[in-house]
């Protein structure tokens, strides 16, 4: 199975970018897919993102850090 890539999701059409606030689950730790692995924040909303995969986490990107949307964040390596 490929790597799933971890990216900036869209949660609203008018928002282009948001803001990496937090990781739940560090780098090299396993998931579950559905587990919450990181926070995004935009001008309305903080929200929680679920892994879309099971596997290894590997972060890429820094918290504080505001990202466009789409943009990697990391990558979930299935074991």
């Amino acid at each position: 199975m490929a790597d799933f890539i971890i990216r900036i999701p869209r949660v609203s059409v008018a928002v282009s970018e948001a803001e990496l606030t937090e990781l739940l689950v560090n780098g090299g730790d396993y998931v579950e897919e559905g587990t919450p692995i990181y926070v995004i924040a935009t001008e309305k909303v903080e929200q929680e993102i679920e892994a879309g995969a099971s596997g290894t986490v590997r972060w890429t990107a820094q918290t504080g850090t505001t990202y466009d949307i789409g943009t990697e964040i990391g990558v979930i390596t299935s074991s």
